[in-house]
C-alpha cells in the first residue's frame, strides 16, 4: 500500500501544471470527463440518482493536475454541467431548484480548492527538501529528463556533467556542535553553492549531507572552480567559524550513461570512491564500479561460506634461524569460493572490515586456529600458532570472551597462541590496544606487531605494547642486500627488538641469498615463500617432520623448492 500511495504521489509532480501539448492533453482530459460524467447522468433518470457523485472525479483530476485554481474551475464547470439545465428525473422533466445546483457548484468548487492546495502541499514536500528548500532529487530527475536529448543518428548530443557534492565533514561538526549548527551548515552550504552557480547550473538537495549540480561541460571548470572558492570561506553558526571539505563525483553525460537514473547513479559511486580514497574528485570510471559490484555481490555469499565449510585456514611456518626448526606457523584465512576458486584475504577482508560481518567472522577464526593449535599438540608439535587481529577486532568488546571460550572448549596452552597486529591498528586506538592485548599477555599469549616499518613507525608505542614478537614488513626485506640502507634499517630494528626482549622475525624471505642477509642483520627467525608458501596444516606437518627439517636447516632453497613444497 505505501508503494502505491509514493507511485501516485510521485505521479502527482510530474504531472502538476504539465505544459505545451501535455497540458493540452490533461486539460482536454478533464474536459471529457466533465461532459462524459454529465452525459451519464443525464441517461440514467437525471441528477436524483447516486451518479452525480462521478462528477468528483474530474473535479479532483483538476485540482491534481492545476492547482486550487484548476480544482476551482474543475468544481465550477462540473457544477455548471449539473446545474440549471440537467433535470431531477428526465424521465417527468422535473427541473431543480437554483439553491440546488448552486449549493452543488459551490460545494465541487469548495473540494477542488481544498484537494488543489493539499496537491501542491505534496508536490512541495516531494520536490523541496525541508531542511535546505532546495529542489530535492524528484525534480533533478525530471530536469534531466527533460533536458537529455534523446540518440540521434548523425546529430551531437548535449554534453552535460552531474556533479555530486559530498560535505565530507558533515557528520563530525554534527557531533561537536549539535544538529541545530548543522541545519544552519546545510542551508549556508545550499547558499553558497547557488551563490557559485548562479544561472549557469541549478543545485539539488540529495539527502543528508550530499547534493547534485547539472552543468553544461563548458561551464564545467568556470562552475566547479567557483564551488571550490566559495566553500573555502568558512560558515559561520553559532558565531564559530566552520570549514567545509568537500568531495565531488562526476559522471558526463553521454559518456557514463543516457538516463537521470544512471548519470545520478554514477555521479554517487565516484563520490563514495573519491571519500574513501580521500581524493578530492573522482570521474566515474566503469572498471572501479564493477569491482565495487563484484565485492559487494561477493559479500553477499559470506554468511553462506561461513555455515557450509567453505572457509578454511592455511598456515605458513616460521623458521628458527637459531635452532633451525620451525617453531610456529601463522594462521591464513581461505575462502574456497564455489566459482571464484581458493580467495586469498585480499579480495574480501577488506570488505569485511567495513561491515559487522567481521564480528562473525572472528569467533570463526579464533575457533578453528584453536582447533588447529590443539590438533598440533596432539601430534607432540611444540609449535606457536599466530592469528592475524584487526582494528576492528581489538574494538571488539567480545574478543576476549570468544577467545577465553574457544581456549576452554579445546584445551590449549594459551603460551602456544600467538596473535598479531599490525601498527595500523595500534595506532587506531593505542590505549584500548593496550588494554586488550595486556589481558592476552596476562592470560599468556603472545603477541607480535606484523609489518613493522610499513606504515608511520612509532618507536613509542613500543615501549607500551606488551609484545613478545616483532615481525619486520616484507617491504624492507625484499630488496635487502649488504651494506645498502634497507639492510641498515634492519639490523637497527633488530638490534632494538633483541633490546626490547622480543623475538625479530624477517617476513618476505624469497631465496637463500636474503635468508641470509637477514640473518647477518641479527634476525632470529625468517617467514616468506621462500621458506614455505602457505599450505593446509595436514600438508606443512608432512613436509615438516623432523627428518625433513634438519635437511631443511642445511639448505633452504628458491620459492617452490625444497622441503618446503
Amino acid at each position: 500500500m505505501v508503494r502505491i500511495d509514493r507511485s501516485l504521489a510521485l505521479s502527482l509532480t510530474r504531472w502538476q501544471y504539465p505544459g505545451g501539448l501535455q497540458g493540452w492533453m490533461a486539460l482536454v482530459g478533464v474536459a471529457a470527463l466533465i461532459a462524459a460524467t454529465a452525459l451519464l447522468v443525464w441517461q440514467t433518470g437525471g441528477i436524483q440518482y447516486a451518479f452525480s457523485h462521478i462528477m468528483y472525479l474530474p473535479v479532483l483530476l483538476g485540482a491534481a493536475l492545476f492547482g486550487p485554481p484548476g480544482g476551482v474551475l474543475a468544481g465550477l464547470a462540473g457544477g455548471l454541467a449539473l446545474g440549471p439545465w440537467m433535470p431531477i428525473d428526465t424521465a417527468s422533466g422535473e427541473m431543480q431548484e437554483p439553491l440546488n445546483w448552486i449549493y452543488r457548484t459551490a460545494f465541487f468548487m469548495f473540494v477542488g480548492g481544498v484537494v488543489g492546495m493539499l496537491g501542491q502541499a505534496v508536490a512541495r514536500l516531494l520536490g523541496e527538501d525541508p531542511v535546505s528548500g532546495a529542489p530535492s532529487q524528484q525534480p533533478l530527475r525530471q530536469d534531466l529528463g527533460r533536458t537529455l536529448d534523446p540518440p540521434v543518428p548523425g546529430r551531437t548530443p548535449n554534453r552535460l556533467s552531474v556533479l555530486v557534492v559530498i560535505f565530507d565533514n558533515y557528520t563530525e561538526l554534527v557531533h561537536t556542535f549539535g544538529p541545530e549548527v548543522g541545519v544552519r551548515l546545510i542551508r549556508g552550504l545550499v547558499g553558497r553553492l547557488q551563490a557559485a552557480c548562479g544561472a549557469e547550473a541549478r543545485v539539488y538537495h540529495l539527502h543528508g549531507e550530499r547534493f547534485a549540480v547539472v552543468v553544461d561541460q563548458q561551464r564545467l571548470e568556470a562552475v566547479r572552480a567557483c564551488i571550490r572558492e566559495q566553500a573555502a570561506e568558512p560558515l559561520v553558526a553559532g558565531g564559530v567559524p566552520l570549514y567545509v571539505n568537500l568531495t565531488f563525483g562526476r559522471a558526463d553525460y553521454p559518456e557514463h550513461g543516457r538516463h537521470a537514473e544512471q548519470l545520478i547513479q554514477c555521479a554517487t559511486i565516484a563520490g563514495d570512491l573519491a571519500t574513501r580514497q580521500g581524493e578530492r574528485e573522482r570521474v566515474y570510471d566503469a572498471s572501479s564500479d564493477q569491482s565495487s559490484r563484484e565485492n559487494l555481490v561477493l559479500l553477499s555469499g559470506f554468511r553462506r561460506a561461513l555455515a557450509g565449510g567453505e572457509l578454511c585456514l592455511h598456515h605458513q611456518p616460521k623458521w628458527h634461524l637459531g635452532r633451525e626448526r620451525v617453531t610456529g606457523t601463522e594462521a591464513l584465512l581461505r575462502w574456497q569460493h564455489p566459482e571464484h576458486g581458493l580467495l586469498t584475504p585480499v579480495r574480501f577482508i577488506p570488505q569485511l572490515e567495513n561491515s559487522h560481518l567481521i564480528h562473525e567472522l572472528t569467533p570463526w577464526v579464533v575457533r578453528a586456529a584453536l582447533r588447529d593449535l590443539a590438533d598440533l599438540q596432539a601430534r607432540s608439535r611444540d609449535w606457536q600458532v599466530a592469528m592475524n587481529l584487526s582494528a576492528r577486532n581489538l574494538n571488539d568488546d567480545g574478543l576476549l570472551g570468544d577467545m577465553e571460550r574457544a581456549l576452554g572448549e579445546t584445551g590449549t596452552s594459551p603460551e602456544q597462541l600467538e596473535v598479531e597486529v599490525t601498527e595500523s591498528a595500534v595506532l587506531a586506538d593505542p590505549d584500548r590496544a593496550s588494554r586488550v592485548l595486556g589481558r592476552l599477555r596476562d592470560w599468556g599469549v603472545g603477541v607480535a606487531i606484523d609489518d613493522f616499518g610499513a606504515g608511520q613507525t612509532s618507536l613509542g608505542y613500543l615501549r607500551r605494547l606488551p609484545a613478545s614478537t616483532l615481525k619486520i614488513d616484507r617491504s624492507l626485506i625484499c630488496q635487502l642486500a649488504p651494506g645498502s640502507s634497507d639492510h641498515r634499517i634492519v639490523e637497527s630494528v633488530a638490534g632494538l627488538g633483541r633490546r626490547l626482549g622480543m623475538e625479530v622475525v624477517a617476513e618476505g624471505v624469497e631465496d637463500r641469498a636474503t635468508l641470509e642477509a637477514v640473518r647477518r642483520a641479527g634476525c632470529d627467525a625468517v617467514q616468506g615463500y621462500g621458506v614455505c608458501p602457505p599450505r593446509p596444516l595436514e600438508t606443512v606437518c608432512a613436509n615438516w617432520a623432523p627428518r625433513v627439517e634438519r635437511r631443511a636447516g642445511r639448505a633452504i632453497r628458491s620459492p617452490g623448492e625444497g622441503a618446503g613444497k
